[in-house]
């Protein structure tokens, strides 16, 4: 699960990375742009790059529980965020190039992004405590002997 958010977070990257390209061949003067407009075009630019964020950490960090309902957790959790990734990138193109307003797209990509980072948060939390419990008392065997 964790090589499924590090690929998908350097895809997330890639489409971050477009964007950005589209954003500045599309409306190359900044000056000419109402400032409402740009403003949410780029809101939804950084959403992505927020995105993509949190699946690179997840890629790096994430540990798989064992127990049953973590891993529960943590699996609709990813797929939550793998989700409202989805929702975050379509917005920007929706809501740039389709409607130019604020649709309710943006606003689903982050309550997901929020949702699943909840739940990962809920499903690993123990396991961190553990980890560090066993580390704390291989240190003292070893001082100890």
């Amino acid at each position: 699960m964790s090589y499924a958010h590090l690929i998908f977070g350097v895809i997330v990257f890639i489409i971050f990375l477009i964007t950005g390209k589209f954003m500045r061949l599309d409306f190359p003067d900044k000056e000419i742009i109402p400032q409402d407009f740009r403003l949410l075009m780029r809101s939804r630019h950084i959403y992505i790059l927020f995105s993509r964020f949190i699946h690179i950490l997840l890629g790096v960090y994430l540990q798989v529980e064992t127990q049953i309902w973590r891993k529960t957790l943590q699996l609709f959790g990813s797929t939550l965020l793998i989700t409202g990734s989805v929702f975050l990138v379509w917005a920007f193109v929706y809501e740039t190039y389709t409607t130019k307003t604020f649709s309710e797209a943006s606003r689903w990509g982050i309550y997901l992004s929020l949702g699943g980072t909840i739940l990962h948060l809920v499903g690993g939390i123990k396991a961190k405590k553990r980890k560090s419990e066993k580390v704390e008392k291989v240190k003292k065997s070893a001082i100890i002997s």
